[in-house]
């Protein structure tokens, strides 16, 4: 695994020279079918990762947010958001990151994951067995067994997955937990593993949204499912996510039930 992690690693080094490039307000934007926005960051990078696995890895299958590249029994394949939060980017606000994970398509589980943030020059990395990092820090969840002052984060409500995430603010403020929405939800849910934030839930059906999320995670000592708690696989489409320090996870979870439709 170390070799496809130091792959891994240099894409997000490439890719975040591409996204600072188009980094400004006035960053040009189009809309796509689903009536989210599209830069010339987001394609420039994604063709990028296509370009870069070929070139290395010609048998391994690509899913990427705007393009992707499947191949027949292929037993790896990389999951990739070229840049999660380009509501954010088109507007100048650096709040967006990029993510890559390798999931094993025998089980659909991610063996590792990247997620870098250009602006902070914060890169998060984990595989399995090995634990999670920042910046070649260890990193692990937080402790914290009450919601009490806590940070956690919501996505918008989620036709496609038959939740809504009202409930979830109304129950966690309640117990005096401070939830916030990110334009982009895993530059948010990293956080989790970084000791930062207790938790929060993904509304989404994308694997690209949440596979790096799940295994960097899972190794700072947390814990990953869909909205109803069960394991899911990150190489298709699924059920959201909800995202845990672990501790925390089952209450988090009867909050986002309430919110099921």
């Amino acid at each position: 695994m170390e070799e496809y992690l130091e792959f891994a690693k240099n894409l997000a080094e490439e890719a975040e020279k591409i996204a600072l490039k188009y980094f400004s307000f006035e960053t040009d934007t189009t809309w796509k079918e689903d009536n989210t926005p599209l830069t010339m960051a987001d394609t420039e990078i994604n063709d990028l990762i296509i370009k870069r696995i070929n070139e290395n890895y010609p048998e391994h299958s690509i899913y990427g947010e705007e393009k992707s590249d499947k191949k027949e029994n292929s037993k790896y394949i990389w999951v990739c958001d070229p840049l999660d939060g380009t509501i954010g980017f088109s507007c100048g606000l650096p709040i967006f990151v990029f993510s890559i994970a390798l999931v094993d398509q025998s089980n659909g589980q991610p063996i590792l994951g990247v997620i870098n943030d250009p602006v902070m020059k914060n890169m998060y990395w984990a595989d399995r067995g090995s634990g999670a990092y920042r910046n070649g820090k260890k990193i692990f969840v937080s402790k914290e067994n009450t919601f009490k002052n806590g940070y956690l984060l919501t996505g918008a409500s989620g036709k496609d997955v038959g939740f809504s995430n009202l409930p979830v603010h109304k129950l966690l403020n309640e117990k005096k937990a401070h939830v916030m929405k990110f334009p982009s939800f895993i530059y948010g849910a990293i956080q989790v593993a970084n000791g930062k934030f207790l938790g929060g839930a993904l509304y989404g059906k994308y694997a690209h949204d949440v596979a790096a999320l799940k295994i960097i995670t899972e190794e700072a000592g947390g814990k990953v499912t869909d909205l109803n708690g069960e394991e899911r696989r990150y190489d298709q489409d699924g059920i959201g996510c909800i995202v845990s320090n672990g501790i925390l996870h089952n209450e988090i979870l009867e909050c986002v039930q309430a919110g099921k439709f």
